[in-house]
């Protein structure tokens, strides 16, 4: 009997399952990445902790995971981008233009915080939309896309500010960077919350399905019926929304807007994601892994203000990590 060509519904994946050898192949990588994530965490907690004695204390770990937790909201809509093979370096713009919005509208303008919260997430959204329309319309490379936003975004701050701190924000709206359920910083609640959404979404919905197709191989993925301009919408814009989140939680824990704000997340948010496992060339990537990784340059840079290291060597360190950690994931996808 002759054999039938594959047709496209036969390359589709059933449910929410990717093909068998490759599902293997992806969960074994990502183990790996977790595991080459949580060594590094461990050792480092180690050494800070014999480093300094205040390290390793309730207060300072408590401190460390509120500071984390606008990185962590950003990393998470970088890992979705990387994932689908995009990036998205107006992050720490977006942070910037919302929680200056918030503070125009309220102390300014004398508006409701919760709508001016609204309509900072607009301008947000906004911003997303314009980068994915660049994107998948013009087919401009997201990478000039959103370089380009980055500065549009930051001096519509800069603008709207006047080039100064916006202080004296309402009481209630300083309860999102500062307040507290129980002993935990209500921040970090956001944070886990949000998070936990998103790895649900990227694990067990054809969404996620289908920004990993995109991302490890987009031809493949239109042939199985996958909408990969759509995809590539929802992750641009996904990454701006979560950074008007983290633009929110900043602006409240300042009780400031600025248009200065937000400029070294973008550097911290690609090398947590890099470290988490994510590949920058798409198709690999998780949520818990971007975590650790978030937590681990936290980590350093809290351990390195303990023992009165300079800021500028702070950067040093982070930019040497992400050339190590996309040194050793080009190496990974050779040997593979």
């Amino acid at each position: 009997m002759a054999h039938q060509a594959p047709t496209t519904e036969s390359l589709r994946p059933a449910g929410s399952e990717l093909p068998g050898l490759l599902a293997w192949m992806r969960r074994l990588r990502q183990r790996q990445s977790i595991a080459s994530t949580i060594i590094p965490l461990a050792l480092l907690w180690v050494g800070l902790s014999i480093a300094s004695p205040h390290f390793f204390t309730v207060e300072n770990i408590s401190n460390i995971l509120l500071q984390s937790s606008p990185l962590v909201l950003i990393a998470g809509g970088m890992t979705f981008a990387l994932i689908a093979a995009e990036i998205d370096l107006s992050v720490g713009s977006v942070v910037a233009l919302t929680g200056s919005m918030v503070a125009l509208l309220t102390v300014g303008h004398h508006l409701p915080w919760p709508f001016a919260v609204l309509v900072a997430m607009a301008a947000g959204i906004v911003v997303g939309l314009v980068n994915s329309w660049f994107t998948t319309r013009l087919g401009m490379p997201s990478f000039v896309a959103t370089l380009a936003m980055l500065g549009i975004a930051r001096g519509a701050a800069l603008l709207l500010t006047n080039g100064q701190s916006i202080y004296g924000l309402p009481p209630g709206f300083d309860f999102i960077g500062q307040g507290k359920i129980g002993p935990v910083p209500f921040p970090v609640v956001i944070a886990g919350v949000v998070l936990s959404g998103m790895h649900f979404l990227l694990t067990r919905t054809r969404l996620g399905l289908n920004i990993y197709g995109v991302g490890g191989n987009a031809e493949a993925a239109r042939l199985a019926g996958v909408d990969v301009r759509h995809t590539k919408v929802i992750v641009l814009v996904l990454s701006a929304v979560m950074a008007s989140l983290a633009g929110f939680i900043v602006a409240a824990r300042l009780d400031a807007g600025s248009g200065t704000v937000g400029e070294d997340l973008l550097l911290d948010s690609i090398a947590a994601v890099v470290i988490g496992g994510t590949s920058l060339l798409g198709g690999v990537g998780r949520i818990s892994g971007t975590v650790l990784g978030v937590v681990l340059i936290a980590s350093i840079r809290n351990g390195l203000v303990l023992l009165n290291v300079s800021a500028f060597w702070q950067q040093v360190a982070i930019g040497s990590i992400i050339l190590l950690a996309v040194s050793l994931d080009h190496l990974a996808k050779e040997r593979s």
